[in-house]
């Protein structure tokens, strides 16, 4: 009789698993694009793996200070506790643009990379395939937002990078770097059960625009003029519809 088959070893976990991490969740918008061949999508994962990985040691995050899962289109980063939440942000988010318009000014199509990337932050937990915590759970959903994914289309970004309201408050709104808070957009995740809100930022592409506070909306712009009469109306001087224009000599 054959001996068993030995199971699997298990994946290794982080001596600081249990803790609150950082939870950076990536994956490649339209990866399984049609149009892309296998030979595409390879080339695109090794961009992305390459671009990722050097933005981290780049943001002075050690790659031993990681645990890294390969999703196929994308990847699942957990980041130390000991690491600082705002490096995910800054400088990171400006290394991932950078380098992802660098590579996309030379690339044809098929291998340009347009990447969304979630940051939350929350405890994970060790189990027998790796790691898992509602926080990762959250941050898929904030990376599937809609809103995100219509903003990359719509401008062609290199990089969506969106935060939880946690991240934003306690990181994003304090920084005094390249990266203007300014720049997140509020936006509303809906996405299977989960209902949430988040701040998103482009990078790579010309800010939308948005609205000043002293320009009126079309709802609140005022009405043209008209004029209109009810019952008996005498009109003594001059009575003007439209413009009136008066030349002095």
């Amino acid at each position: 009789m054959d001996a068993p088959l030995d199971p699997a070893p298990p994946r290794a976990v982080p001596a600081w698993s249990g803790l609150n991490c950082s939870v950076l969740f990536c994956d490649v918008a339209g990866f399984g694009d049609p149009s892309r061949t296998d030979g595409d999508r390879r080339a695109v994962r090794e961009v992305t793996y390459r671009v990722l990985l050097d933005a981290l040691e780049d943001s002075g995050i050690r790659l031993a200070d990681t645990y890294r899962e390969d999703r196929g289109d994308g990847a699942l980063v957990i980041v130390s506790p000991a690491v600082p939440t705002a490096s995910l942000v800054d400088p990171l988010a400006g290394r991932l643009g950078a380098a992802l318009r660098r590579h996309n000014d030379i690339a044809r199509p098929a291998v340009r990379v347009q990447l969304r990337v979630a940051l939350d932050v929350g405890p994970v937990t060790p189990d027998a395939e790796g790691l898992n915590g509602q926080v990762i759970i959250r941050a898929a959903r904030l990376m599937e937002a809609p809103a995100l994914k219509s903003a990359l289309a719509e401008t062609g970004a290199d990089l969506g990078f969106i935060v939880s309201p946690f991240v934003y408050e306690a990181f994003v709104a304090h920084l005094d770097g390249p990266i203007d808070p300014g720049s997140f957009e509020h936006v509303t995740v809906r996405v299977k059960e989960t209902t949430t809100s988040a701040w998103m930022h482009l990078a790579g592409t010309t800010a939308r625009p948005r609205r000043s506070p002293a320009q009126p909306s079309p709802a609140q712009e005022a009405p043209r003029a008209s004029t209109v009469f009810a019952g008996e109306v005498q009109v003594r001087g001059d009575l003007v519809l439209g413009d009136k224009t008066v030349n002095e000599r």
